[in-house]
């Protein structure tokens, strides 16, 4: 047992010893004292009286004066009538004692001295301690507290040490209950769907724990680790659960930050710990979240002395596993590349499971299996819901139903409705909505801007489809276009740069319907600056427009080398993966500018639509699309505020006219011979040329600008 484990019984029996002496102390001071301080016999003639015991010997008669103690301000001392003198002990200030005398008749008895005791009125001691009862009683509660405390000190070390004791800790375990042959209740692979694959591996260590007789008579051992590895809420922790549920073993349950400690080798104490509780248990199954909190890779410039310990006793505890040990481990973890190669090799983690997102036939059983304990009505459709929410894990799917229960509740209902399940699929995908203050402007420019996301989504989108458009906020966002698409597990490089189109619509809508741009695009160039980057240094799509010598590739220097973490490339390199990346984007925001040009006339629909109702689901979004359904307002839908402005005013705004000087009151140069200009020839001059109120456009704008000016231009 080393000192942090005896720490709290040395602290114990510490407090119980001082408990003891602080008894005896007490005795000792309830004693009896003569007058050089010693304990008198109990038959000796007492040498000092106490207050009442002097009040009775002057009424006797024995008292012939009173005078105050030279030795001791606090105390009396009395003549007696064989001329013998006592010390009077007081437990209250001397003046007290000597106006209490005075007032029972006694002040005759009182000498000079003592009578001006009475006239100072306070006394500089302090009471008697071995016979005041606030004394008495505050020794007795001392005593008790001590002996309290070691009490409890002593009970919480046998169950297993204190609080303050960080190297101790007790780690959750989950014991079978049941009676042989009973089926135990928990978790089972029945209620987990959306992962077939990898419950197909873990039923042979299912099969394993359950009757380890047919393995081992094969020669056969169990695995001794199995390692659940995948995005968050995929299900990890509910397959480990599950394991032990239908093998009818014990659950233990820890996490990977419970290892971690500031302290010198708690890490690793608690490690042999929790394996030493396994093991108590016989057959069970020990698991691990977030594995990669104790097992990240040993070295390099994080690492950490008390954590490759942590990890070092982590190793030796699995590989040191004898084989009539029937316990498995089942470690969970996203950070796969991480982790440290030893912990990775067979005889520790022999399995490695990936546990992914659902696909659309996962995500339905998904549904099914959290939609068991709710009333849904008859025409709330879970196979669109599936099919709309690919890329959702789930844990998303299962709070999609529990928000939509949530806002039946609200709302008083017995029954979830279609809009319920809507909005809560729409709350988990985008957020909480909220209503904020705009104005017509605003509104309309918001309008444009989603629609325009909307619309080339829609031309461009193949396998996806528009669900939601709302002029409500939804968390940092203004305004949202929600779209699905079915599941693309290696999306093309033509996917991909429709969704930058798509992703660019925004911007290009507010440029034609409003001739200016603002900052609501800001997020869109995020995400299609991440995605054109990732297609040039991670998947290899994409050019170097200056590239005077492409290859065999046809992506100039770049060939097809991948941006790594701490790996620095040639400076040639990365300039022709930033011109790559700059030439992407530039032909997304090109093509959806074009697209847009020839969809004004359903931009200008759709946007007046969504200004008229503020959201638009996407059976909604395809009617006024094609037509079918109109918005009820007029031909401008955009009130006088909110219009644009001409492009001549925007532009004259933007650049102020500069006056233009005649030729002839321009100075002549004297080195230069003058060249006389012919009758009508404009002039080339810089200075007699004026600046277009559309140069500040760009190029590949200007080739889609009507031709007329106004506020209906681009419209």
């Amino acid at each position: 047992m080393g000192l942090l484990d005896r720490r709290p019984r040395i602290v114990a029996l510490g407090l119980v010893g001082a408990a003891v002496l602080v008894g005896v102390f007490v005795v000792a001071l309830m004693a009896p004292r003569g007058p050089d301080g010693l304990v008198s016999a109990a038959s000796a003639q007492p040498a000092t009286w106490t207050l009442s015991e002097l009040v009775a010997q002057a009424r006797a008669g024995d008292v012939t004066s009173i005078a105050s103690d030279p030795s001791s301000t606090d105390d009396l001392t009395a003549t007696r009538a064989n001329g013998s003198r006592v010390t009077v002990l007081l437990s209250m200030p001397a003046a007290d004692a000597v106006q209490a005398l005075s007032t029972l008749g006694y002040g005759s008895l009182l000498t000079v001295d003592a009578a001006s005791l009475a006239g100072s009125g306070s006394s500089s001691g302090s009471p008697s301690g071995d016979s005041g009862p606030a004394s008495l009683v505050l020794m007795v509660l001392l005593l008790v507290g001590l002996v309290s405390m070691s009490a409890i000190l002593l009970h919480r070390t046998r169950r297993g040490g204190v609080r303050g004791d960080r190297s101790r800790t007790t780690f959750t375990a989950v014991v079978p209950a049941t009676a042989q042959g009973a089926p135990m209740r928990g978790v089972r692979l029945d209620d987990v769907a959306g992962c077939e694959e990898a419950k197909v591996e873990l039923v042979e260590t299912i099969e394993f724990l359950s009757d380890p007789v047919r393995f081992e008579r094969l020669g056969a051992t169990s695995p001794r680790g199995v390692l659940l590895w995948g995005p968050p809420g995929t299900g990890k922790t509910m397959l480990a659960r599950a394991v032990a549920t239908e093998a009818g073993v014990t659950f233990i349950a820890a996490s990977g930050s419970q290892f971690v400690e500031k302290f010198v080798g708690v890490g690793a104490s608690r490690v042999r710990e929790l394996f030493s509780q396994a093991r108590r248990y016989g057959r069970a199954v020990l698991f691990i979240d977030e594995f990669d909190a104790l097992a990240k890779a040993r070295g390099g410039i994080n690492s950490h002395e008390e954590r490759e310990q942590t990890l070092n006793q982590l190793l030796v505890e699995m590989d040191g596993f004898a084989t009539t040990e029937q316990l498995v481990v089942i470690a969970a973890t996203n950070r796969l590349d991480t982790l440290d190669p030893a912990v990775l090799r067979p005889g520790r983690f022999t399995r490695k499971i990936h546990v992914g997102l659902p696909d659309v036939a996962a995500r339905r059983a998904i549904l099914g299996i959290h939609a068991r304990n709710k009333p849904l009505e008859d025409d709330v459709d879970l196979d669109n819901l599936a099919r709309r929410s690919a890329g959702f894990s789930g844990a998303e799917l299962a709070d999609v139903l529990n928000e939509a229960a949530i806002l039946a509740a609200r709302r008083s209902g017995d029954t979830l409705s279609p809009s319920d399940v809507r909005d809560g699929w729409l709350k988990v995908a985008v957020g909480t909505s909220r209503v904020r203050a705009m104005d017509e402007r605003e509104r309309a420019i918001i309008a444009a801007h989603e629609a325009g996301h909307a619309i080339c989504g829609r031309v461009w989108g193949e396998k996806r489809r528009v669900e939601e458009i709302s002029l409500l906020a939804h968390g940092e966002a203004l305004g949202v276009t929600v779209s699905s698409q079915e599941d693309n597990d290696l999306p093309s490089e033509s996917d991909l740069r429709a969704t930058l189109v798509a992703l660019m619509g925004g911007r290009a809508a507010e440029e034609l319907l409003f001739e200016e741009v603002t900052g609501g695009a800001s997020n869109d160039f995020e995400k299609a600056d991440r995605l054109a980057t990732q297609m040039v240094t991670r998947w290899g799509m994409g050019s170097d427009p200056e590239a005077t010598d492409a290859g065999v590739s046809g992506r100039g220097p770049m060939s097809f080398r991948v941006v790594q973490e701490g790996v620095s490339l040639p400076d040639e390199v990365t300039a022709a993966m930033a011109r790559a990346i700059a030439a992407i984007l530039d032909e997304a925001y090109a093509e959806a500018r074009r697209t847009l040009v020839r969809e004004v006339p359903r931009l200008r629909r759709v946007a007046a639509y969504l200004v008229e109702h503020e959201r638009i689901d996407g059976d909604t979004f395809a009617a006024v699309y094609e037509g079918r359904l109109l918005p009820s307002g007029t031909s401008e839908w955009r009130p006088t505020a909110a219009r644009p402005r001409a492009w001549e005013d925007v532009g004259a705004r933007r650049q102020p006219p500069v006056p233009v000087a005649s030729p002839s009151d321009l100075p002549a140069r004297p080195d230069a011979p003058a060249r006389p200009r012919a009758r009508g020839a404009p002039d080339a001059s810089p200075r007699g040329r004026r600046r277009s109120p559309l140069a500040w456009v760009p190029a590949a704008v200007l080739r889609h600008v009507p031709a007329q000016s106004g506020p209906d231009a681009g419209t």
